[in-house]
């Protein structure tokens, strides 16, 4: 963010196709600074909820099946079934402006569809 700016950015000044490359090597980042700060306890960890009691963590599941794919900075990342791949999203042309975000037209795996992006407040 540049100096003397009031803290909006525009959402049609936000590259959509690379956001979720810039958020995992964010993640992958801090996840390394923490590793290397502390550490990792194992109390942390949720632990199994059947009925009988254990003293073993478990790693929590939430997509028993997810499907893998390849950012570009060669980070192996899960993608849910809510996900969408950003590789097949066209966005073509801006329909309308309004105060709260953009409505645009867009392509996504060969199917015309509607993009809404909200205006980002950054503090």
């Amino acid at each position: 963010m540049e100096k003397g700016s009031d803290g909006f950015v525009r959402a049609d000044q936000i590259d959509l196709k690379n956001l979720d490359e810039h958020l995992e090597r964010h993640l992958i980042r801090t996840r390394t600074m923490e590793k290397n700060k502390k550490p990792q306890v194992d109390s942390c960890i949720n632990y199994n909820t059947s009925s009988k009691l254990s003293n073993h963590p478990t790693t929590p599941t939430i997509n028993p099946n997810p499907s893998l794919y390849l950012f570009s900075s060669s980070a192996l990342r899960q993608r849910y079934e809510w996900e969408i791949d950003p590789a097949k999203l066209i966005i073509k042309t801006v329909l309308a402006r309004g105060t709260f975000g953009t409505f645009h037209h867009g392509v996504y795996d060969g199917q015309d569809i509607a993009i809404v992006s909200s205006d980002v407040l950054i503090f």
